[in-house]
């Protein structure tokens, strides 16, 4: 069941994803504007609830490792990406500090691996979920892309939030499930201050 949700989930990405693809900061034909802005909005609902899923069903440290760097990564990133683009001072401030506060959250992963001798391993690049969502970052017309950031920063930390607390609960290894309880705390906070940069995004989340 689960795998027919995550590729239904998967599909919609897809295709929506196909329907964004014109360049950034090219004028629309005629009409088409609030088509783009209305799948743009189905994309990110879409990608939130896929990220949901894949953290709920990791179940080893491996996994767990695997899933936690890999936010990172995307995170800093997201954060590099936004410092190019954002003309929001508020939001540039939000992405060094992911970009800060990620980097840490990596170092600190491989330093937990490292003391309790966990064999995991730490990639160093994103998956295509993460590369597709980044692509659209950069692909964003100048005047939505704030908001796309911030929408993609909800659900990206939903995902994280998810993946953190079920470790933190349920994780075989001690030191891990430590680290995964300090960083959900984190999160949380981040997951705060983002919805704060754009209430469209709390309204959507019910919070």
């Amino acid at each position: 069941m689960q795998g027919k949700l995550l590729g239904a989930v998967s599909a919609l990405i897809l295709l929506s994803g196909a329907a964004l693809a014109a360049p950034p900061d090219k004028p629309a034909r005629p009409g088409l504007t609030s088509r783009f802005e209305t799948l743009s909005a189905v994309k990110d609902s879409t990608a939130g609830v896929f990220g949901r899923l894949s953290a709920e069903i990791v179940r080893t440290t491996p996994g767990f490792v695997n899933a936690a760097a890999i936010n990172d990564i995307y995170e800093v990133e997201a954060g590099k990406i936004a410092l190019q683009r954002s003309r929001s001072p508020a939001v540039r401030a939000f992405a060094r500090r992911m970009i800060d506060a990620h980097t840490e959250s990596t170092a600190r992963l491989r330093k937990t691996i490292r003391n309790y001798n966990i064999n995991a391993t730490v990639p160093d690049r994103v998956d295509a979920r993460r590369r597709g969502m980044l692509d659209d970052l950069r692909g964003a017309k100048s005047q939505n892309f704030d908001h796309r950031y911030i929408a993609q920063q909800v659900a990206a930390h939903k995902e994280a939030d998810i993946l953190m607390r079920h470790y933190a609960k349920s994780g075989k290894i001690y030191g891990m499930r430590d680290f995964a309880s300090a960083t959900a705390k984190t999160v949380a906070a981040h997951l705060a201050m983002a919805q704060d940069l754009d209430p469209r995004t709390r309204s959507a989340s019910g919070r």
